[in-house]
């Protein structure tokens, strides 16, 4: 995430753990509220499931759901899986909308819940060896979810 994002972080001193994390073979599904500025259009944000190009980068497929409107600015829910550096602002400037707010809420299996901000929960060990196949933590490895704001 970037300096104006917030929302769900996933924390740990295990180089191997954050590898296997963001590595995109998991396929795990990155879910965000954003709120934007312009007209939203339903039918192109549909079109992004099928995958995208802006200005030559090809982006996976990007489900993207209108949820409310109140005059030039909508909430909506944004869910992908490959995670660009930047993506989601990127594809909806590419859709004339600005984005003014981006909440991560979820990350695979992790979900941010009612977690406060700046606040930290430790992952049991369990949940990790259950959510990542031949997970097996070393000692003093530690792996948490937080809220960043």
């Amino acid at each position: 995430m970037d300096l104006n994002s917030e929302g769900l972080l996933l924390l740990t001193n295990d180089g191997a753990l954050a590898r296997r994390l963001e590595l995109p073979s998991h396929q795990w599904v990155r879910r965000y509220r954003v709120r934007v500025f312009g007209l939203v259009d339903e039918k192109r944000l549909a079109a992004l499931a099928e995958g995208s190009v802006f200005d030559g980068v090809r982006y996976g497929a990007i489900q993207a759901g209108l949820d409310s409107r109140r005059g030039d600015n909508s909430w909506l829910t944004v869910s992908l899986q490959e995670g660009k550096n930047r993506e989601i602002r990127r594809v909806m400037a590419a859709l004339n909308l600005h984005v003014s707010r981006l909440i991560r809420v979820a990350y695979g299996p992790f979900q941010l819940g009612t977690l406060q901000k700046r606040a930290l929960e430790e992952v049991p060990i369990k949940t990790l060896r259950e959510q990542i196949g031949g997970f097996e933590a070393a000692p003093r490895r530690k792996a948490a979810r937080s809220v960043a704001r």
